[in-house]
């Protein structure tokens, strides 16, 4: 019982290792290595396949898995998630085993994919919301796209879309989409389901030559969601939660 137990925790802590040094990376580069997951992989799936034989949690493991396999990928597929934010949450899902509860709709919530997403999507909004609607308040009043908005439209705007002024786009493209494009009457803000991958300097170039914008015009942009750390954050908020679970699993066996 005491192994299962250090082995639980030593899985913990290298699951939350490797997401805080993806994290890292994704904060400096917007690009992680692949090594970071393999290494990860490597140790953490044989410990997540052995608890769960250990726990007799195998089924519901596989389970949580495969959900968190066909959620990545299709994640990333549809461009509603970026390369690195879809491997996080399939090498979290092979990496944890969940546990089974007495309820089977908490069961189903306690799946580590489910689990880790439902916090993470909680964080980013607590993280993100404010700080785009903080940049459209500095911003916003020189960013034309958004001034041509009205009502529950420009409430919209100013939650999903950010006001950046054109030399930032240009000094870290990979931060940014640009969410505008220029109609008769001047720029119009434009939302994009999923990940734009062009490269916005292209299109701000082409403004610049024709004289539509400057390099300090605020444009309205998506903004690339690190995603990497609120995954992190929830990942370590269901570890808090589940080890309670595991405890009282543990003493029973």
């Amino acid at each position: 019982m005491l192994d299962r137990g250090l082995l639980l925790i030593m899985d913990y802590v290298i699951v939350i290792l490797i997401q805080l040094i993806a994290s890292i990376q994704d904060l400096k580069t917007r690009e992680i290595s692949d090594w970071t997951w393999i290494a990860g992989a490597l140790i953490c799936v044989p410990l997540g396949i052995y608890l769960a034989l250990s726990l007799r949690e195998l089924f519901l493991y596989i389970v949580s898995m495969v959900f968190g396999a066909a959620f990545g990928l299709a994640a990333y597929w549809l461009r509603a998630m970026g390369g690195a934010d879809s491997k996080s949450i399939m090498f979290i899902s092979a990496s944890i085993p969940p546990v089974t509860l007495p309820n089977m709709a908490l069961s189903i919530v306690n799946m580590t994919p489910i689990s880790v997403l439902i916090n993470s999507l909680i964080i980013a909004l607590i993280i993100y919301v404010p700080y785009n609607v903080i940049q459209n308040i500095r911003y916003g009043k020189r960013c034309e796209a958004l001034i041509r908005s009205q009502g529950l439209k420009k409430a919209l705007y100013l939650v999903t879309l950010m006001c950046v002024p054109a030399y930032k786009v240009f000094r870290n493209p990979n931060n940014y989409s640009v969410a505008q494009a220029l109609g008769e009457d001047g720029f119009e803000p434009v939302i994009r389901l999923g990940l734009d991958v062009e490269d916005p300097r292209e299109l701000l170039g082409e403004w610049l030559s024709q004289g539509r914008i400057s390099i300090d015009t605020p444009v309205l942009t998506s903004y690339h969601i690190p995603l990497i750390i609120p995954i992190t954050i929830g990942l370590i908020i269901y570890i808090v939660a589940h080890i309670n679970f595991v405890t009282i699993l543990l003493a029973s066996l």
